[in-house]
């Protein structure tokens, strides 16, 4: 049975040095010094990693208070998304009395599904004290499988109606981060749509990402450290950001944060219990800072993912995935990450 370590990532890093330290101390056994001197390097360069990623974490990472009532206009492509992004943000802004509206955008493709999608992200939303006018569920993206400029055009005329309809004074919208084609266009199109008339705050929400750096993820750096520790203990951090922009970390009381994952145990056709115990985080926001101007979330070319599926080729495949475990490209495109030019019908 593993050690499950959540949100905590100093303990990974104080098993490590206890790994390594163990290992030294084998050293100065009689017989025992080449066999365990390997051993040794190993968890100690595990654990300068470790430490590094530690390091990166105080660096990139701080704390964002909400105390004001907004307008609060949050994107999401399917109906846990939101909750996972910013359910302590719409929890908070209604508590101060604020207005906030959730816009769905991408129906599931499963038959029977979408309904009862639709009727858990009103329960989990009530919590929060919104009513059936405050969320909108649309179909505007294309199936998940499927290139089509042409819905994308139509896609950005709705989405710039809907923001000037409602006037937020805030935008939460999914980060581009390769995790999933659709995130992908919704954070693109809202992207495109944004002008400098516009006075509105924008937050990108990170969630999952196949992009791995010993600078901008820290945690996934420290999850891949600690499945070395004998196969015993798995860390599950918070979602990294790809471009090594702070991460604003939203401060929630501790009853924001039950109600939180009291809201993302509606969600029982995703898995609730997972969620629960995996996205219970406080809110985690990066502020947008300019138009993106890049057609990949990040460098495939030279990524840790590209190096991994390369690898598949030539060993076996099981044997990689378990060794260095990543999310095997953009959910929609695997095997590759989101290209934006080719949704967009750019030559």
């Amino acid at each position: 049975m593993k050690l499950r370590i959540d949100f905590r990532p100093s303990i990974v890093v104080a098993l490590l040095a206890a790994a390594a330290l163990l290992f030294w101390l084998a050293t100065c056994l009689p017989g025992l010094f080449w066999i365990a001197l390997p051993f040794g390097l190993f968890y100690t360069l595990l654990l300068a990693f470790a430490l590094f990623a530690l390091v990166r974490l105080r660096a990139i990472e701080r704390w964002m208070v909400w105390d004001t009532p907004g307008r609060l206009l949050i994107f999401a492509p399917h109906e846990d998304d939101c909750v996972i992004s910013a359910g302590g943000l719409g929890l908070r802004n209604s508590g101060l009395g604020g207005v906030t509206r959730v816009i769905y955008l991408a129906r599931d493709e499963t038959p029977a599904l979408p309904e009862r999608r639709e009727a858990e992200a009103r329960a989990a939303w009530s919590i929060a004290g919104l009513g059936v006018a405050d969320l909108r569920f649309l179909d505007l993206m294309p199936p998940l499988e499927s290139r089509d400029p042409a819905r994308l055009r139509a896609a950005a005329t709705a989405l710039r109606g809907i923001i000037d309809e409602f006037q937020p004074t805030v935008i939460i919208m999914p980060a581009f981060e390769g995790g999933h084609v659709h995130h992908d266009m919704i954070a693109a199109l809202i992207d495109l749509l944004i002008v400098p008339a516009d006075r509105f705050a924008v937050f990108e929400a990170p969630e999952y990402s196949p992009y791995v750096s010993l600078l901008n993820t820290p945690h996934r750096i420290l999850a891949l450290c600690a499945r070395w520790l004998f196969g015993l203990v798995a860390y599950n951090g918070p979602p990294d950001g790809i471009d090594g922009r702070p991460i604003l970390k939203l401060r929630m009381m501790p009853a924001e944060l039950a109600d939180k994952k009291r809201m993302l145990g509606a969600f029982v056709s995703q898995n609730a219990p997972s969620l629960m115990a995996t996205r219970s985080y406080p809110d985690r926001l990066i502020a947008r800072t300019g138009r993106q101007r890049r057609s990949r979330p990040f460098d495939f070319d030279r990524s840790y993912l590209r190096f991994v599926l390369a690898l598949r080729r030539w060993l076996p495949a099981r044997l990689v995935d378990r060794l260095l475990p990543v999310q095997l490209g953009t959910i929609g495109r695997m095997g590759t990450i989101t290209d934006w030019d080719s949704e967009w019908g750019r030559t």
